[in-house]
């Protein structure tokens, strides 16, 4: 039969007493300090060995906590978030923590742990004090938001972009944002306009998509199934392709939504490709932003989240939480940014 690891916390006394050896020895070579106690290299390896055996995980809390009496220990957050977002909104976001945290005038250790849409239950055993002080959690799927509703955990958690009645949060109103780019687009007098959607959404892009499309129904737009399609990844190609299968309809669009900015350069090249000129002959708006899109021919007007405020309420939320020991759910609503540039005027009246 296999012999699988166990997913149990291995702790150091366990290794010391298959090994025979005494706890404080095997504390010490798996801290790194063998040589500087003058153990053998031989134990050292016996250690080594058996602790990779028994899938031993330090501690990095404790670790910490056993900095010299005069340095102050720092708080130790997680930043557990998305795989599919390792770009401009973790760049965003990672910026907006460190401004927090100079602000804060604390000592505050950043841990990121990216981890698959879906997938996040895999990390339940380190989501506890004995590895972090607080989490951040951007980027969840419904499955992973019902896995942190059905579980207690011991540490103040955030979640970015989520409502939730257990946990903190911070969010933008995702109906909301859908119907205002709806809204965008009647006030621009569109009439027939087109979607590019995602295949692969959490619950946020459900509702942008959702409200988008029940707005432009009652503003007598028209967005039927011809003049939707679904991007299978997001990048450049399935921009390029979603879009070229809408416009392949003998009444073309005269705008179209992108709900992922990472779609938006094939998007704008297959607009081009048709012999469309931007503005002039379609509109397009993006959910997202990053730099590329000031510098885009045409530039590409956005609507997008607030990353910077997000990350400074994430943090001011859990610092709340560690020192006043509350444990009252906190919610902070943020509204969204807009970006007009040359693919995409603004509001105005009918």
């Amino acid at each position: 039969m296999e012999n699988k690891k166990s997913t149990a916390t291995v702790q150091i006394k366990q290794i010391a007493e298959r090994l025979g050896l005494s706890s404080g020895t095997v504390s010490i070579v798996l801290n790194g300090r063998g040589d500087q106690m003058r153990i053998s290299k031989t134990t050292q390896k016996l250690v080594e060995d058996m602790a990779r055996e028994m899938n031993y995980q330090p501690n990095i809390y404790a670790r910490r906590l056993r900095k010299s009496a005069e340095e102050e220990a720092p708080y130790i957050i997680a930043l557990f978030w998305r795989e599919e977002y390792l770009d401009d909104l973790l760049g965003q976001f990672l910026k907006g923590l460190y401004r927090a945290i100079k602000e804060s005038n604390l000592a505050i250790e950043l841990v990121l742990q990216p981890y698959d849409f879906g997938n996040l239950e895999k990390y339940k055993s380190s989501i506890n004090s004995n590895h972090f002080n607080g989490a951040i959690i951007g980027g969840i799927s419904n499955e992973d938001q019902q896995f942190l509703e059905q579980n207690d955990f011991d540490i103040p958690i955030v979640l970015v972009g989520r409502n939730t009645k257990k946990y903190n949060s911070v969010m933008i109103d995702y109906y909301d944002a859908g119907e205002s780019c709806a809204n965008l687009f009647y006030a621009r007098n569109h009439k027939t306009v087109g979607l590019i959607g995602l295949s692969t959404k959490g619950k946020s892009a459900q509702l942008i998509e959702l409200a988008f499309k029940e707005c432009c129904k009652e503003k007598n737009i028209h967005i039927d199934d011809n003049y939707i399609s679904y991007c299978k990844e997001r990048n450049y190609a399935s921009g390029y392709e979603s879009t070229i299968k809408i416009l392949s309809n003998k009444i073309k669009p005269t705008a179209l939504f992108v709900m992922d900015g990472r779609n938006a350069a094939g998007v704008l090249n297959a607009c081009k490709s048709a012999g469309l000129n931007i503005p002039a002959d379609i509109e397009i708006l993006v959910f997202g932003d990053n730099e590329y899109f000031n510098y885009s021919n045409p530039t590409i007007t956005t609507i997008q989240q607030p990353m910077l405020q997000f990350a400074e309420s994430s943090l001011n939320m859990l610092l709340v939480s560690l020192k006043n020991k509350v444990d009252i759910p906190m919610v902070q609503e943020l509204a969204p940014i807009y970006n007009f540039r040359e693919s995409c005027g603004g509001f105005y009246s009918n």
